[in-house]
């Protein structure tokens, strides 16, 4: 018969062992965040939020159906104009304005002969303030690209370096293929199905990308080793070369 101290030995026993599988990493129950996705570059947003969360997202992710369907072929058949009939973006704007600014001349004269009102032409104004607020906007802009331009030309920055070189080859690249007119209809097609195809298969396509990026880090860090490191930088600035 067993006695109370046994019991109280095999009761420790028991909790011991329970302790010891409940730590156990099979045996503990994963959070959600364990078992969700790898987002690309760890962004918490969605594909909606990234786009504005407006009307601008909603045409791209097919959630306003006749917008995109008219962005779309409105966008086709402009492509067709101007590529097959021969005509240029330039062309078609003189000769729209110039039918514009006849019909209401002749509109506005009538109007005088006959006593009838004035064509209904609004008189727009920009106020001081707007101007303002634009030219502002513009200057904070411009400066910020012109300095980048300037740390890229000195070689301050060898990774903005690297990839302003390679873009810039890449659309050289690009334009030696196709014309402005082809690539604009291109980027068009693609804001129109790329997005609304990865907010469908996103799970999947984040982990094929994620791979590829490891992959690429991987290679970047041999390349940064073998050749980078020893390439001779400017000095930083407030430095002066003795």
């Amino acid at each position: 018969m067993v006695d109370a101290k046994d019991e109280s030995t095999i009761a420790e026993a028991i909790d011991s062992v329970a302790d010891k599988v409940h730590d156990l990493p099979a045996s503990r129950l994963a959070s959600a965040a364990e078992y969700a996705p790898q987002r690309l570059f760890g962004r918490q947003r969605s594909v909606h939020e990234l786009f504005g969360s407006g009307i601008v997202a909603d045409i791209l992710l097919w959630r306003k159906k006749h917008l995109s369907i008219g962005l779309l072929v409105g966008a086709t058949l402009s492509y067709i104009f101007f590529e097959w009939a021969g005509y240029t973006f330039l062309s078609v704007v003189s000769n729209t304005l110039l039918l514009l600014l006849v019909i209401l001349f002749v509109w506005s004269n009538l109007a005088a002969l006959l006593n009838r009102p004035p064509p209904p032409v609004p008189n727009i104004q920009l106020s001081e303030e707007t101007v303002h607020k634009v030219a502002l906007a513009l200057h904070k802009e411009i400066s910020q690209i012109l300095a980048m331009l300037r740390d890229v030309s000195l070689g301050r920055d060898l990774r903005l370096f690297l990839k302003v070189v390679f873009a810039l080859y890449l659309l050289s690249v690009v334009g030696g293929w196709v014309d402005f007119l082809t690539l604009g209809y291109i980027g068009i097609v693609a804001g129109l199905t790329l997005p609304v195809l990865y907010n469908k298969y996103e799970d999947e396509i984040d982990k094929y990308l994620h791979k590829g990026v490891h992959e690429a880090k991987k290679q970047y860090r041999k390349i940064d080793e073998l050749v980078l490191s020893k390439i001779p930088r400017a000095p930083p600035k407030g430095k002066k070369v003795q």
